[in-house]
C-alpha cells in the first residue's frame, strides 16, 4: 500500500479554504487529497478549540494537528510522485493512444511499478496535463448579485446596410448577468475592438451598473491570445476595463464549462428573436434587441434558476451593481508608427510631430477623440491635439535650433533676426515683408538672413542701404553687389533722390507714344 503523506502547507490550505466555504468535495478536486483526510483535519483543528471559519490559521496549529495525525512509518511512505513521474511520459503515450486506466496500471505492473487505482488516477488526472479533465476554467464561488457576468459573440443573421447599399452579415454581442440571468443583445457589422467597447457601453448602460468580474468567451477582438494560464488581453480592452473598474477573465478556449451561463446564450438569442424577423436597418434591430430582452427574453421562466430574470434583477442584483459613469467612453485607436525625416508621424490622416532624437524610430500612438498620445517603449514623449483628417499638427520647438528660421515661417521672427544683426537689415526685411500676404518673400527675408552671415552685417547693411536707395529688391543682384564688393559705391544723396523725383521713364511726352496721331 503506498500512502499519501499530507504536508504542512497542505494542510493549512485545507484549513484556510474551508474558512473560506470551500465545500470538501471541492477542496479534494483542488488539492488531490481523500476527502475523508480533509474531514479530519478539520475535526482535529476543531476538536483543538480553533474554528477555521473564524479564528486565524496560524503555523502553531498546524503544528498541534501535524502531532495529533498518526502517520505511517517513513519506510512504507511512497509517494506516488516519486514512483509515476520517471514514467510519466510513457503513461502519457499510453492515454493518447486511448488505452484505459486498468490497463495501463496492467502494463505497469509488469515492469514492477506497483501503485493503487486511486492514486494511479489522481497521479493522471493531476500530473498528465493532456489527459487532465476540463471541470471549469473559472472556478467560481456562489453566484453574488453584482459580481459576475458573462460575454460572447455569435453570429445571427443577414440585414440591410443602408450605407453600403447591401446585404451584410450582423453579429450579437450577448452580455448575462450570472445571478439572474438577465441579458443585453448589441448588435454589429463588425467584429472589432470599437464594436466591442460599445457594446459594453450600451450595456452596462442598459443595466445601469457595471459588474465586478467580466468573463470573456475568449472574443478575437478582445483577447489577442487564449491560453489557459497567461491569456493576452487586448490593450485597448484592458484599459477600457481598468477605466470602468471591472476585471476581465478570459475563459479557457474550447472548455464550454468555464462559461455554463452564457454557452448557449448565442443559439437562444438567434433563435428566439433574429430568426424569421424583418428587420429595416441595423438601428432598427438594436432597437428591437432591447425591447426583446426586457419584455421576452427578461420575463420568462429562466431553465436553471426556474425564476423570472427581469425579476431578480430589479429585486436583488440591480442595487449590487457598480455605478455606471453618465459620460460614455472615449475610444481610443492605437497604432504603431514611423518616425519620417520630416519629424512627423501619419495617424488617422493627420500629420503630428516628434521631437528630432525619435526620427526614423517606431513609435506607439494612442489617440481619442481630444488628443493624440506619442510613446516611446512605454515612455510618453508627445501630446498633441487631435486634427482632421488633412491636417497637421506641428510643435517648432521638435526642429533643431539651426532650423528654426526655415521652419518656423514667421514674418516677425524673420524680422526680429534682421534687427538683432543691424538696424538697416531689419527695416529693409520689415518693408518686404510688409502687407497682407507676407509669406511669397519669406525665401528673400532668410537668404538676406543667409548673406549676413556669409559677408558679415555691415556689408549686408551698406547693400541693403544702396539697394533701398535705387529701387532694388531683387536678391541676385544684392548678392552680387557682395560678390563685387560695391555695394559701397553709392551716388550722391541729391542725385539718388533727382533719380528718384525725375525717373527717367516719365521725362518723355505721352503723345511720343501715340503712333497713330495726326501729323
Amino acid at each position: 500500500m503506498v500512502y499519501r503523506e499530507v504536508h504542512m502547507t497542505e494542510i493549512k490550505e485545507i484549513l484556510l479554504r474551508a474558512a473560506k466555504g470551500h465545500p470538501v468535495r471541492s477542496i479534494s478536486r483542488a488539492l488531490g487529497i481523500h476527502r475523508d483526510t480533509i474531514k479530519k483535519y478539520i475535526s482535529i483543528s476543531l476538536d483543538l478549540g480553533v474554528d477555521p471559519a473564524k479564528d486565524a490559521v496560524t503555523d502553531e496549529l498546524i503544528e498541534k494537528i501535524r502531532s495529533e495525525v498518526k502517520t505511517v512509518p517513513k519506510s512504507f511512505s511512497i509517494p506516488r510522485d516519486d514512483i509515476l513521474l520517471p514514467h510519466v511520459k510513457r503513461i502519457e503515450a499510453y492515454l493518447e493512444k486511448g488505452l484505459k486506466g486498468s490497463k495501463i496500471l496492467t502494463l505497469l505492473r509488469r515492469d514492477g511499478i506497483e501503485v493503487g487505482g486511486s492514486s494511479f488516477y489522481r497521479f493522471v488526472n493531476t500530473r498528465c496535463e493532456d489527459y487532465i479533465k476540463k471541470n471549469i476554467t473559472v472556478r467560481l464561488p456562489e453566484t453574488e448579485p453584482g459580481k459576475y457576468s458573462q460575454a460572447d459573440f455569435g453570429y445571427m443573421g443577414m440585414i440591410w446596410d443602408e450605407e453600403a447599399g447591401r446585404l451584410r452579415k450582423v453579429h450579437a454581442l450577448i452580455i448575462t448577468l450570472c445571478s439572474s440571468r438577465h441579458m443585453y443583445v448589441y448588435l454589429t457589422f463588425a467584429q472589432d475592438i470599437r464594436a466591442v467597447i460599445e457594446g459594453f457601453e450600451a450595456a452596462w448602460s442598459y443595466f445601469e451598473g457595471i459588474t465586478i468580474i467580466v468573463i470573456l468567451d475568449n472574443l478575437k477582438p478582445a483577447i489577442d491570445k487564449s491560453d489557459r494560464y497567461n491569456p493576452k488581453i487586448n490593450r485597448q480592452f484592458l484599459e477600457y476595463a481598468q477605466d470602468r473598474g471591472f476585471i476581465v477573465d478570459p475563459a479557457n478556449s474550447g472548455h464550454p464549462k468555464g462559461k455554463p451561463i452564457i454557452e448557449r446564450a448565442v443559439p437562444y438569442v438567434r433563435d428566439n428573436f433574429f430568426a424569421g424577423e424583418t428587420f429595416i436597418s441595423l438601428d432598427d434591430c438594436r432597437e428591437r434587441a432591447v425591447e426583446w430582452c426586457t419584455n421576452i427574453a427578461g420575463k420568462r421562466i429562466h431553465g436553471t434558476t426556474q425564476k423570472i430574470p427581469m425579476e431578480v434583477f430589479e429585486a436583488v442584483e440591480k442595487a449590487s451593481l457598480k455605478p455606471c459613469p453618465d459620460k460614455r467612453y472615449d475610444i481610443p485607436y492605437w497604432a504603431v508608427c514611423k518616425v519620417h525625416p520630416d519629424h512627423h508621424i501619419r495617424f488617422g490622416n493627420s500629420l503630428y510631430s516628434v521631437p528630432t532624437k525619435y526620427m526614423s524610430k517606431t513609435v506607439d500612438v494612442k489617440g481619442d477623440s481630444a488628443l493624440v498620445k506619442i510613446y516611446h517603449k512605454g515612455s510618453l514623449i508627445k501630446i498633441h491635439k487631435r486634427m482632421e483628417p488633412g491636417k497637421r499638427s506641428t510643435d517648432f520647438d521638435d526642429y533643431p535650433a539651426e532650423l528654426a528660421p526655415y521652419t518656423l515661417r514667421n514674418p516677425k521672427y524673420q524680422i526680429s533676426e534682421g534687427y538683432r544683426r543691424a538696424n538697416e537689415i531689419g527695416a529693409f526685411i520689415e518693408d518686404i515683408l510688409t502687407g497682407p500676404y507676407p509669406w511669397h518673400r519669406l525665401r528673400s527675408a532668410q537668404k538676406i538672413l543667409r548673406l549676413s552671415d556669409k559677408y558679415g552685417a555691415d556689408r549686408m547693411a551698406a547693400a541693403l542701404t544702396k539697394a533701398k536707395a535705387y529701387s532694388i529688391y531683387d536678391m541676385r543682384r544684392i548678392e552680387n553687389m557682395l560678390k563685387n564688393n560695391v555695394e559701397d559705391m553709392l551716388a550722391d544723396k541729391e542725385d539718388a533722390v533727382q533719380l528718384k523725383l525725375d525717373d527717367p521713364k516719365f521725362l518723355r511726352n505721352s503723345l511720343s507714344f501715340n503712333h497713330y496721331r495726326k501729323e
